[in-house]
């Protein structure tokens, strides 16, 4: 089964639709890490300050297609179904296919948050990792600052694993503790908890 998982490049929930990036997608991505540039600076550093021109936009894109081809990480957009309005990005990174497990980012447009996009697009992965392909384990990685995401994964069920100090320097220079969440195939069986039907 390792050796044979990838991830779908379309998903669906009731309102979003998750694809995976294609280069015609690489004007969209960059407006929308324009518009939430300095928020984003302290979660996404890497991604926001390699995206600064058009160019730049399509080399992100590109490298995502490599590692979804190696099957290294699977990026997608989140857009809102019959919209072409991008609200956020997801991706399942860190895998390890022995297991299998693997970690997944995320983020949404400042302009959509509280709308329930992030739970409905993290449940969509959810739903295919241990429904679909048997994951054991997914987990996250989270600021002590980022109050949205840490109560969102409390809501989908995730187990806090510990606080890993001093490990992140974000975008600011500044260092910051993350905790450590996991939903594992045994959270999985014993009911969906706040995950999406």
């Amino acid at each position: 089964m390792p050796g044979e998982i990838t991830f779908p490049e379309v998903l669906e929930s009731e309102r979003l639709a998750l694809r995976r990036y294609s280069v015609a997608d690489a004007a969209s991505i960059l407006r929308l890490v324009d518009r939430d540039r300095e928020r984003l600076l302290q979660n996404f550093a890497p991604m926001v300050k390699g995206m600064l021109s058009p160019e730049q936009a399509v080399s992100f894109v590109e490298e995502k297609a490599a590692d979804w081809n190696s099957r290294k990480a699977f990026c997608y957009g989140i857009w809102i179904k019959g919209s072409t309005e991008q609200v956020g990005q997801l991706q399942v990174k860190t895998l390890a296919w022995d297991v299998p497990y693997g970690e997944l980012s995320y983020f949404i447009a400042s302009s959509s948050q509280r709308q329930g996009f992030a739970s409905e697009a993290v449940s969509a992965i959810l739903r295919v990792a241990f429904g679909q392909f048997e994951f054991r384990r997914i987990f996250v990685r989270i600021i002590t600052t980022n109050k949205e995401s840490l109560l969102l994964a409390k809501k989908l069920g995730f187990t806090h694993e510990g606080t890993h100090r001093n490990e992140y320097r974000c975008g600011y220079g500044e260092l910051h503790d993350l905790h450590y969440f996991s939903f594992t195939s045994e959270d999985w069986k014993a009911g969906p908890g706040g995950l999406l039907s």
